[in-house]
């Protein structure tokens, strides 16, 4: 349908069930008084519809386009397009009941002629549903419709990490710790269920506008106490995202453990790091390939203000062999805690260095305004300057031996300044912090590698 006149539209409306009649004839009432007879076009309609609340922008196009069918699933009644993934779409929804907000994916109709697609998409209901944890996204409900199958999910306002990426560039190596914490803490709940995700990736980590880290997308996840698994069954045995895949997943999807979402984390990690996955470049196949032989370029080649503690972080979390990686998720989080401690620490030594070179210059005066020069004193009369020339020149007062007056007052003699050990140089500034506290600095930084190097050793 090319045209719809405001009269069309409106009976399209009327047949989608979307407004209730009596809600709907109150409204128009309303828009007719505005009008003072004036005529109402298509746009003012839909603005004023849209306006008060009774239709979404979504639902304006979908009407105009001649579609009137198919805006409600269950008591859900459908308000808008979130997005669409390979396996399935999800719709932002209403309950016209409770007036809750929620995240309704649904599996398209041509995906139901797939041998697994189906299974999987159940798999992820009952994967999602066992937990409940703040970092991992809540499945309230499954279910179908005929031939429609959803998946009721709660609704997270956000964007996820590869958007922020995209769109702001790499992230402060304070906010990329801790999305990662946040991450392995929610995988780590996962894990004591029993439950591995297998496709970790910033596409499937939303942030929430408060900051939170929430897990999204368990389509592939894999119960470790089943004997068989969808992959088997079906012959699928590589299953993930290629930029992000562990290199024994690459293999066998199915023997997989909790070490693979580790390896997809600390690749996940290198992006919210360096802007880009750790092999950018090349086919599906032969990035695949790249992460079971290659090591990636280091973190600090792309970005040369990276610790070099947070660049060992993440190349232990990508070690090819799963054995050379941290073992569990508690282990890692340690790890990062006590870096981002330090961290921290260290950025509270350089703020108040900082505060304390202000300080100085203004007891110093540099960067003060001039001052302005002392008066010339007034001139002397030849006379007086006479009268002065025939004074005697008056005698410099003797200064008393070095300690005389300590040892007239009974007190200890000091060392000359001279003779006295001379303080120590201070630290380059720029370095590390620009502040009278570097060495403070280096010896926190000191300790913690010392520290760190214990728990990959031993915690792992």
């Amino acid at each position: 349908m090319s045209t719809v006149t405001p009269r069309n539209f409106l009976k399209l409306l009327s047949q989608s069930g979307l407004v209730e009649e009596s809600v709907l004839k109150a409204s128009l009432a309303g828009l007719s008084r505005e009008a003072a007879g004036d005529t109402i076009s298509f746009d003012r309609l839909t603005s004023h519809l849209i306006g008060a609340g009774l239709i979404t922008e979504w639902h304006r196009d979908k009407l105009k386009s001649g579609k009137f069918k198919g805006f409600f699933i269950g008591k859900y009644k459908l308000l808008g397009h979130l997005g669409t993934g390979g396996m399935s779409t999800v719709y932002l929804a209403r309950h016209t009941i409770f007036d809750q907000l929620r995240a309704i994916k649904v599996l398209p109709k041509n995906r139901l002629r797939g041998k697994s697609y189906l299974e999987r998409f159940y798999r992820e209901g009952r994967a999602a549903a066992s937990l409940n944890h703040r970092n991992i996204v809540r499945v309230y409900d499954i279910g179908n419709e005929e031939d429609t199958h959803y998946l009721v999910m709660e609704y997270v306002e956000g964007r996820d990490i590869q958007q922020k990426v995209c769109e702001s560039g790499a992230l402060e190596f304070s906010k990329a710790v801790d999305y990662t914490i946040q991450s392995l803490t929610g995988l780590n709940h996962a894990h004591e269920n029993e439950l591995i995700h297998r496709d970790i990736k910033p596409a499937n980590l939303l942030v929430t506008n408060d900051g939170t880290v929430k897990i999204l997308d368990l389509g592939l996840a894999l119960f470790r106490e089943e004997d068989s698994s969808l992959t088997v069954i079906h012959n699928e045995k590589v299953l993930g995202t290629a930029d992000y895949l562990s290199p024994e997943q690459a293999v066998d999807s199915h023997q997989v453990d909790v070490r693979a979402d580790i390896y997809s984390t600390g690749c996940t990690l290198y992006y919210m790091l360096t802007g880009r996955p750790p092999f950018h470049e090349g086919t599906i196949a032969q990035r695949i390939a790249r992460h079971q032989s290659v090591k990636p370029e280091p973190v600090r080649a792309l970005r040369a203000d990276c610790p070099d503690t947070l660049g060992q972080i993440v190349d232990k979390m990508m070690e090819k062999k799963p054995e050379d990686r941290f073992q569990n998720c508690e282990a890692l989080i340690r790890v990062l805690r006590k870096f981002g401690d330090t961290l921290a620490e260290s950025a509270t030594v350089a703020a108040v260095g900082h505060s304390a070179g202000l300080a100085g210059k203004m007891v110093t005066g540099e960067n003060a305004a001039p001052e302005k020069p002392a008066p010339k004193p007034p001139a002397i009369p030849a006379s007086q300057r006479a009268v002065e020339a025939l004074k005697p020149a008056a005698q410099p007062a003797a200064k008393p031996a070095p300690g005389a007056e300590a040892r007239r007052a009974g007190q200890p003699v000091s060392r000359p300044a001279a003779d006295r050990e001379k303080a120590p140089t201070a630290l380059p500034a720029g370095r590390l912090f620009n502040s009278g506290k570097a060495s403070e600095s280096a010896e926190l930084i000191k300790q913690f590698a010392s520290d760190l190097e214990k728990l990959v050793d031993g915690g792992s």
